[in-house]
């Protein structure tokens, strides 16, 4: 066992954890201050994003603490943990930070929430804990990391995508108004058919209410389209 690991699987970072749903989580501002709080020098490195066929996106970290270093790597996700195609600025940061959370807990810092555990390793001299039967339904997360935000993203019916949405509220009015659009531009109940295929998976991913609208509007557009042709 390296100094290193000694020291960091040592500290205990309950208090600093906190909860959104069923998870717990480390922040990197709380992860990075203990690293400087108990070794002497540490650094971390950004490496050049990984770019798929599908434009999903895989980012990168090395953290150095002590002269010894380790390297993890993250996908661009969603909160359903599904890869994120295209993903914006703020989804790239945010996976970048919680890439670096990775790598420091592979030097020991927090470890244990990944294996969902209560409390670090103080001491090897310490009788071995019980163990206990695995859980069906865990409730800390297998990764020590922030809870991914929800996105829809809105496609134009050639498959392309038009914008990404936090609200699933916002998401139901943007399409309904590009529907709109698209009426007013004559489009027929193939493109209308398109424009519905493309955005999909994503109304999937909505509540009863905003699938209900979404699909009465789409098939009152599509009645119009045939009628007038």
């Amino acid at each position: 066992m390296n100094k290193i690991w000694k020291t960091l699987s040592e500290v205990n970072v309950n208090k600093d954890k906190e909860r959104k749903g069923r998870f717990d989580y480390l922040s990197w501002a709380d992860a990075w201050k203990h690293v400087q709080q108990n070794t002497e020098s540490a650094t971390y490195e950004l490496h050049d994003d990984v770019v798929y066929p599908d434009n999903s996106r895989e980012v990168r970290c090395s953290v150095t603490i002590d002269g010894i270093s380790h390297m993890m790597w993250l996908a661009v996700m969603d909160n359903n943990n599904r890869a994120i195609k295209n993903p914006d600025a703020r989804a790239v940061n945010d996976a970048r930070m919680r890439c670096l959370v990775k790598a420091i807990a592979m030097h020991g810092l927090g470890l244990y929430i990944y294996a969902g555990e209560d409390l670090p390793d103080v001491t090897a001299q310490q009788p071995a804990p019980k163990k206990e039967p695995p859980r069906k339904n865990p409730d800390i997360s297998v990764h020590p990391l922030e809870p991914e935000v929800q996105t829809f993203e809105l496609y134009n019916r050639d498959g392309q995508i038009r914008d990404t949405f936090n609200d699933e509220n916002h998401y139901t009015a943007a399409y309904l108004e590009l529907l709109s659009q698209a009426q007013k531009a004559g489009a027929d109940a193939g493109m209308i058919d398109q424009f519905k295929e493309a955005n999909k998976n994503t109304i999937d991913q909505l509540g009863s209410n905003n699938q209900t609208q979404i699909q009465d509007k789409t098939k009152w557009a599509r009645t119009q389209a045939s009628v007038s042709k």
